[in-house]
């Protein structure tokens, strides 16, 4: 006896219909194969203090984590553990006065300086550009130490942010002394990576 017609056309919407389900799911699983790698990087103890760290074994580390592999990693390596450990000497210094064109030949300009203020409870985001060593003040005040607790790459902006905490501060306690910041940002030129930005935050929210 031939099905009937409403039964044959309930059967083949049922086959499409499980069609577009295992479709929708072999397009979930290949959107989960391609998700990324997440964006941070948190050091592991012996890599954290990047003034007796291993130079090889943290340029390992960041090759491991981001596919493709970041170009001139090595020479990022050197000039973070420069604007570190030439000025902290590895040991947390608090908040300094940093004289940043010590540094001239290691800044690529626009520089950026952020700056957060609260304001009637609401956090305020305010950056300003040097142009050129000529604007740059004598000295900036950002937390100087040879520890640093994460990495960040932004491959759409080609930048690279290492974040420096402020973690047993002198002068500072509590929420301060847990919380507090630097974020050193870095871009290429020429192919090489250059100190692009500073973001000192002394008292974020956490």
């Amino acid at each position: 006896m031939p099905a009937a017609p409403g039964i044959l056309t309930w059967l083949a919407a049922l086959v499409s219909l499980g069609g577009l389900l295992a479709s929708g799911a072999a397009h979930a699983a290949a959107r989960a194969a391609a998700t990324p790698v997440p964006q941070a990087l948190y050091l592991p103890a012996d890599l954290t203090n990047i003034c007796e760290a291993d130079p090889q074994a943290l340029q390992q580390a960041i090759a491991r984590h981001w596919k493709p592999s970041l170009a001139s990693i090595d020479q990022w390596t050197q000039l973070v553990r420069s604007f570190s450990c030439d000025l902290s000497g590895s040991r947390d210094l608090g908040w300094h006065r940093v004289p940043l064109r010590t540094y001239e030949s290691a800044i690529r300009y626009p520089l950026q300086w952020a700056t957060w203020e609260e304001r009637n409870g609401r956090s305020r985001r305010t950056v300003r550009n040097y142009y050129s060593a000529a604007q740059l003040p004598q000295k900036i005040d950002f937390w100087v130490g040879g520890r640093i607790d994460e990495i960040r790459y932004d491959r759409r902006q080609q930048r690279i942010d290492a974040r420096f905490p402020a973690a047993g501060a002198r002068g500072a306690s509590g929420v301060v002394a847990q919380c507090a910041y630097t974020t050193l940002q870095f871009r290429q030129q020429n192919g090489l990576w250059l100190l692009s930005g500073v973001e000192p935050n002394l008292a974020p929210r956490c």
